[in-house]
């Protein structure tokens, strides 16, 4: 049990930083913004004399490849949304941290000095709350499941 003790001691760092890095992975990455772009082609196409058809064309097919860039990063972007909608719709990634430190926190008064007279109303205290916790968890993700189903009947 020692063991389990060390290893909850040395993960707990290491949880943090992947959450700390998830926080961090939420900002918007440096790419060009393909409307301003297709809006700016679609100006430079308008100022393109009528008798240069070879670079109109070539420039349509630009224009083209943009707009299907945008409906499929808009798609990506819908899709990853879907997949990740429990985490990040109504907070439920906090009752999830919360579970896990409440899990580890239970660990850590497991492996304490059993003989201290607080141990054991401190562990039992600890396990309650890890239920209690586990239960919010399994009911947001029973309950997001259920509106997946939901939204998936109602848009064909």
């Amino acid at each position: 049990m020692v063991g389990l003790g060390a290893l909850a001691l040395g993960a707990a760092p290491l949880a943090g930083g992947v959450l700390l890095g998830g926080m961090a992975g939420k900002s918007q990455p440096n790419v060009p913004d393909l409307r301003a772009v297709i809006r700016s082609e679609m100006e430079l196409l308008q100022l393109i004399p009528d008798d240069q058809v070879a670079r109109r064309a070539a420039l349509k097919q630009m224009i083209g490849e943009h707009i299907d860039d945008l409906l499929l990063a808009q798609e990506k972007s819908r899709e990853f949304q879907s997949k990740t909608r429990y985490f990040t719709d109504r907070g439920h990634w906090r009752d999830i941290v919360l579970f896990v430190t409440t899990v580890l926190f239970a660990v850590v008064i497991g492996n304490a000095d059993h003989h201290r007279p607080i141990w054991l109303p401190l562990l039992i205290a600890t396990i309650v709350m890890s239920v209690v916790t586990g239960i919010y968890v399994l009911r947001g993700f029973l309950t997001s499941l259920r509106e997946d189903h939901g939204d998936s009947d109602r848009h064909p």
